[in-house]
């Protein structure tokens, strides 16, 4: 298999065998479900998925960079700043 494209949670990934890639879900144990397969003179398209589903093995969970969320309203002397930091899962393909 050369690469993958995958769904997890909505989000689509493009995903090689044996390469790390981040993902915004913790999780041990997680299932992807195929959209498209590319091997090396072969194309697989699924309608809207492939039957076949991969296993993602967890290699480091982490937090993320923080995203700051500032509100402000003018003249009235209002200032609010809120952090969010989101939970990263650095996963690899099993081939």
């Amino acid at each position: 298999m050369k690469y993958t494209i995958i769904e997890i949670a909505g989000k689509q990934y493009r995903v090689e065998p044996n390469k790390p890639f981040e993902i915004t879900l913790q999780g041990d144990a997680l299932e992807a479900k195929v959209l498209m397969e590319v091997d090396d003179n072969k194309i697989q398209i699924g309608k809207p998925y492939l039957k076949n589903s991969v296993k993602l093995k967890t290699l480091e969970q982490k937090k993320g960079e923080k995203i700051r969320v500032a509100k402000f309203h003018a003249k009235a002397n209002y200032r609010r700043v809120r952090g969010f930091r989101p939970q990263i899962s650095k996963v690899v393909l099993e081939a």
